[in-house]
């Protein structure tokens, strides 16, 4: 076993799947939850077409608003997705990408076209800023703790 290594780094295929899976699924439960909490607050409506559609994000209405709050506080939430399953500070950035651009295929699918809105591309790439940072500040607070010693007592 060569030094300098902290931790040992195991190609595992399935573990990678079953994060991207475990981290998709909470984006997108916590992103219907907002939905649904925020429609209820605004009054309106709530459909398939508010998670998927390009046009449900912006400023323009009530609904609108909600939208974008709920994509916003999804991705601040999605940072605890990743601190939570991934746990590795180095890695937020590809889980962060990686439920993003599923996201973006899942809503070509069901638009048929990929989004020309300039609003729709920042909005995304500031909430993909704040699961990123959010998800590699909690990660390394966690790699930066002590590591616990047994039996080992220091009297200063």
């Amino acid at each position: 076993m060569g030094g300098g290594q902290f931790r040992i780094t195991i190609w595992d295929p399935f573990l990678i799947v079953c994060q991207i899976v475990a981290v998709q699924t909470f984006f997108y439960f916590v992103f219907c939850l907002m939905l649904f909490l925020g429609s209820v607050f605004v009054g309106s409506e709530t459909a398939l077409s508010r998670i998927f559609s390009y046009k449900a994000l912006g400023f323009g209405d009530g609904q609108g608003f909600v939208s974008v709050i709920s994509y916003i506080l999804t991705a601040l939430t999605g940072s605890a997705a990743l601190w939570l399953v991934v746990r590795r500070t180095k890695q937020c950035l590809d889980f962060t990408a990686t439920c993003f651009t599923i996201h973006l295929i899942v809503a070509w699918m069901y638009n048929g076209y990929l989004p020309y809105q300039i609003s729709w591309w920042l909005l995304t790439a500031v909430a993909i800023a704040i699961m990123c940072v959010c998800g590699e500040f909690l990660c390394l607070k966690t790699e930066l703790q002590d590591i616990p010693l047994l039996g080992a007592r220091v009297d200063l």
